[in-house]
Order: C-alpha cells, then sequence, then structure tokens
C-alpha cells in the first residue's frame, strides 16, 4: 500500500501477481462509490479507508471480468493485511454506496447486502447528510418553478453515467457535467464539476 488518494481509489505498488511487479498504480475499489472530496462525509470516508490500509501494509487484491478503465485505474476487489475485505467493509459501515458497473459483479450481492445493512443501521452516511426534500411555494405551471440551468461554459463533456465512478483526481481539469451530475463531482451545484477552490 503506497497512500488513500480518498476513500475508494488508493496508490499500490504491484507485486507481479494482479498488478505490474514494482510499478506503483492507481487502484478504484470495485463495486463502491464514497462522497466526492469536499462533499458531506468525504473526509470521513477517506479516513477509514485509511485507517484499513495504512500506508506500508500489505494487501490482497482481485480482479473481475475488466482489469482495468478507461482512465487506466486498476479495477480491484482488496483485502487488508488483517483479512478484511475493505470494499464490503466501507459499504457495510456507511462510509461508501454500492454502486454496480457491470460486467464487475462478482460480489455484487455481498456488497448489496453490506449497503442494505449500513441503511437500516442509520450508519455513516446514511445519517451524515440528509438529502433536504426540495420544496417551492410557486404554482406548478409559474414561471417561478422553472429549474435554472446553467449556460454552458466552453469546457470538455465530464464522464458519463455509465462509465465507472470517477472522481476529480481522474480528470485533467474543469469538466462540464450539467445539472444530473452522475458522479458528484460538482460541489456547488453550478453544472460544472471538478474546479479549483
Amino acid at each position: 500500500m503506497v497512500r488513500v488518494i480518498d476513500g475508494d481509489t488508493l496508490e499500490v505498488r504491484g507485486d507481479g501477481e494482479v498488478l505490474p511487479r514494482d510499478t506503483v498504480a492507481r487502484v478504484r475499489l470495485l463495486e463502491i462509490d464514497t462522497p466526492e472530496r469536499g462533499a458531506c462525509f468525504a473526509d470521513e470516508a477517506t479516513a477509514r479507508t485509511a485507517t484499513l490500509l495504512p500506508p506500508g501494509s500489505h494487501i490482497r487484491a482481485e480482479r473481475d471480468v475488466e482489469l482495468t478503465d478507461r482512465y487506466d485505474r486498476y479495477l480491484l476487489y482488496v483485502w487488508n493485511a488483517h483479512g478484511t475485505f475493505v470494499n464490503e467493509s466501507l459499504v457495510r459501515s456507511g462510509h461508501a454506496e454500492a454502486v454496480l458497473y457491470p460486467p464487475n459483479n462478482k460480489y455484487w450481492t455481498r456488497i448489496s447486502d453490506a449497503e442494505n445493512a449500513a441503511q437500516q443501521a442509520r450508519a455513516g452516511l446514511w445519517t451524515a447528510s440528509p438529502e433536504q426534500p426540495e420544496t417551492s411555494t410557486s404554482p406548478p405551471d409559474s414561471p417561478d418553478s422553472a429549474p435554472d440551468t446553467p449556460a454552458r461554459p466552453d469546457l470538455p463533456d465530464g464522464p458519463p453515467a455509465g462509465a465507472p465512478d470517477v472522481d476529480c483526481s481522474d480528470l485533467p481539469g474543469p469538466s462540464w457535467v450539467g445539472p444530473d451530475d452522475p458522479h458528484r463531482l460538482d460541489r456547488d451545484g453550478d453544472g460544472i464539476g471538478c474546479e479549483a477552490d
């Protein structure tokens, strides 16, 4: 283990089994998603991953159908030196959500069951960032009820919704994510993801 980048992204030195020997590779934990840096509960998720995978520790990694994504990250399941299945542990403790990106689904039942348990226990992010219901005082047909859509700036498109989860550290700079923002890259809601603070 070299370092934790954020709750679901690591740098790991390869041992020649799954990762090339003596190379430092960026690893994206499969079937999970943690909050982006700056978002509610992101610091807690990153800290939990760092506790499970301290720098210098040994890990066991396992691949699924696809080994890498289009960002050249290795897509892996990881166990720490104590035998803890880190992907599942982060979901069960409420530090991550279960997210499926087919065809990589080897542990989906186990990880989605962990999410159900975390939700029932109201663990971690399931209570840390309660979503506020949207309320409107305008009648449905009034011009004031139209959603604010930011003007599209001259920026590259962000990653599509079907891509394995992407973090700002995977992109070269700001990108247009629009109002949907499937990877939660837009902290201030203006349609632009990964803006510098």
